[in-house]
């Protein structure tokens, strides 16, 4: 046991070490479009003295008095304006800077990505804009810290839509201001062959097919975990148990989650599931025989397995009409895949 705790100790610390090869996202800009009122909202938060200014002038701006720093941003805004546009239908949309929040807590840390000290622009766009899309480009000669993240909330959708920009692909993916296309686009992102061909069957059934998906091909953290239990498991009898607490863990936290019960951000959750997945293959390696307080640890991490369920159901939102059902039966299709 003291070695298994050791090796579980050692993967925490390779994870916390893997953190500082993705300091990209750390300061990585943001686009957030509120589309629910009358006026739209823009607000941008981005490193600007990683992009649009240089660290020097960034920090200047952030010591100056409030009533002049607007004329110390405005060369940084005016560029931001004219190579970060926001579409309608294809066509451009004028904004107007409302406000801005600038963060800064030394010069040093301005010039190291890894301590973002990110600026917030919010912008109103006056009047209600009518179309079907909404799409943000980028020009070519503008650098900003990728990826950028959009995020768009409409009237029409409790959840928000999100794209994703980078470097290489700087027109985002369209969002949808109506909820049928809002719908259509998020099922249409997690679909492939089966999706399609079991919807065509019955439309219920396409809810059974995503859960499906989500084990077989794209749950491989998933499947890791149940071949961890099956390669340990001396009969069918105990492989059952185990499977079983799982499930039944799962489907706690997979129905609590998406009813707004219990939320766990999934910054949280995939690291502690990749944690579940090695901590099982050591048990596996180090313990010579299935010991009881196996089955407690199996139903803990279906716990955490339940809430990486939920996170999938999140992005694509399911319909209120038919919450219930559409819970369920993507349940089924993970416990399909899983068999």
């Amino acid at each position: 046991m003291p070695r298994l705790l050791s090796s579980v100790l050692v993967f925490i610390a390779c994870l916390s070490a893997s953190q500082l090869t993705q300091a990209h996202l750390l300061n990585m800009t943001r686009i957030d479009v509120d589309a629910r009122t009358g006026e739209m909202l823009i607000s941008v938060e981005i490193d600007l003295g990683q992009s649009l200014m240089s660290p020097e002038a960034y920090w200047q701006a952030t010591q100056a008095p409030p009533e002049e720093q607007r004329a110390l941003l405005d060369n940084a805004v005016r560029r931001l304006d004219r190579e970060l546009v926001v579409l309608v239908d294809g066509n451009p949309v004028s904004r107007t800077l409302a406000s801005f929040e600038l963060a800064a807590i030394s010069r040093e840390a301005i010039q190291n990505p890894l301590t973002p000290q990110m600026a917030k622009l919010h912008y109103v766009v006056p009047g209600a804009q009518q179309g079907e899309k909404l799409q943000v480009a980028i020009a070519p000669e503008l650098e900003i810290p990728w990826p950028c993240l959009l995020t768009v909330k409409t009237a029409e959708s409790q959840l928000p839509q999100s794209r994703l920009l980078t470097d290489v692909d700087r027109l985002s993916h369209p969002a949808y201001f109506s909820a049928e296309k809002i719908a259509a686009s998020r099922v249409r992102n997690q679909s492939g062959w089966l999706v399609e061909s079991w919807g065509k069957l019955a439309p219920w059934m396409m809810w059974v097919a995503v859960g499906f998906q989500h084990i077989i091909p794209k749950g491989l953290d998933h499947i890791l975990f149940m071949l961890g239990l099956f390669f340990f498991s001396r009969g069918w009898r105990t492989l059952l148990i185990q499977v079983t607490g799982f499930t039944v863990a799962h489907s706690l936290t997979l129905a609590l989650s998406m009813y707004g019960v219990v939320q766990v951000p999934s910054s949280i959750v995939e690291p502690l599931i990749a944690l579940s997945i090695v901590y099982v293959a050591l048990d596996n390696l180090f313990e010579s025989q299935l010991v009881r307080w196996r089955l407690a640890v199996v139903v803990l991490f279906g716990l955490l397995h339940g809430l990486g369920f939920a996170s999938v159901l999140s992005n694509i939102g399911l319909p209120d009409g038919q919450f219930v059902s559409s819970l369920v039966l993507f349940n089924v299709g993970v416990e399909l895949g899983q068999i």
